[in-house]
């Protein structure tokens, strides 16, 4: 009986260290859905725009795109987008920005579109504080703001934490990946395995900013509840924007998210009065101010 016992508790030691072993070994794999393109390769864009290159930390190669509105631009928000896909997804996402007389500057991290370079959280930090210098300098005197959606808001928050940024929005944000990962995985040690903890509350804390966080009830790829958590991080005069039977992708196309979205950063509050902060919701949605 002992021996069995003893056999069967050495099969699920076995068992629980393959498997932590096999998430530490492809959490690249597990975290980035890559989606590269050859070099020479034409995205086949609506809007105006134009390419942009910058060379990253360890001689990178990194590429976005910049959407042109089609008035005179108020400024740029630099997007930084989820860990699927490429740019080529990026033009309907700035269509509300755009709209509002703002250029979006999209990027691709590396391994997706044609940015190339070795991935390490370090190495993306640096990438997205590179892109808000390139536009910050290319956009002097006018209003550079940044949104983030799902493990972009992560670059968002780091960025709106260690630069200037007045305005933030973040669609669909994690507490952290840790967090995630721990929801999906509550019996391993997530916070030893993890080498891309990607911790947003750490982050939001140190933001000056003005954040604005939007979350669907109904995600099932980041829990409401993971998001909702940021709240305890976020300043007075922040808000987090509940968005009943939103899920994880349909935030960006949702009327009444751009709605809010254009009473929020609408050409009335340009001239960035605090009171634009405390813009009641749109209909249908549930804004709460932090702390």
């Amino acid at each position: 009986m002992l021996k069995a016992v003893a056999r069967v508790s050495s099969v699920a030691v076995f068992l629980y260290v393959g498997l932590a072993a096999a998430i530490y070994h492809y959490q690249e794999k597990l975290m980035f859905h890559f989606a590269p393109v050859p070099d020479g390769h034409i995205y086949a864009f609506n809007t105006p725009h134009e390419e942009v290159r910058l060379e990253g930390q360890g001689g990178a190669t990194l590429h976005g795109v910049l959407f042109k509105t089609s008035t005179p631009a108020r400024g740029v928000v630099i997007y930084y987008k989820g860990n699927m896909g490429n740019i080529a997804w990026s033009e309907e996402i700035a269509e509300p920005f755009l709209e509002l007389g703002f250029d979006v500057l999209s990027m691709d991290y590396r391994g997706f579109g044609k940015s190339r370079g070795v991935l390490s959280e370090a190495a993306l930090l640096s990438d997205a504080e590179a892109w808000y210098d390139w536009a910050a300098e290319q956009y002097q005197g006018r209003d550079v703001r940044v949104f983030g959606y799902s493990m972009g808001t992560t670059f968002a928050s780091h960025v709106s934490a260690v630069r200037d940024v007045r305005d933030t929005i973040l669609f669909a944000p994690m507490k952290s990946v840790i967090d995630v990962a721990e929801r999906r995985y509550p019996f391993l040690p997530i916070e030893l395995l993890s080498e891309y903890p990607l911790r947003n509350d750490q982050k939001l804390a140190r933001a000056s900013g003005h954040i604005v966080i939007y979350h669907g009830t109904n995600d099932q790829i980041i829990d409401y509840q993971s998001g909702k958590a940021l709240k305890a991080v976020l300043g007075a005069d922040d808000s987090f924007v509940t968005v009943p039977g939103g899920t994880h992708y349909d935030l960006p196309w949702r009327e009444d998210v751009r709605s809010d979205i254009r009473a929020r950063w609408g050409i009335t509050f340009a001239s960035g009065s605090p009171e634009r902060s405390r813009q009641p919701a749109a209909a249908g949605l549930s804004a709460e101010t932090a702390r």
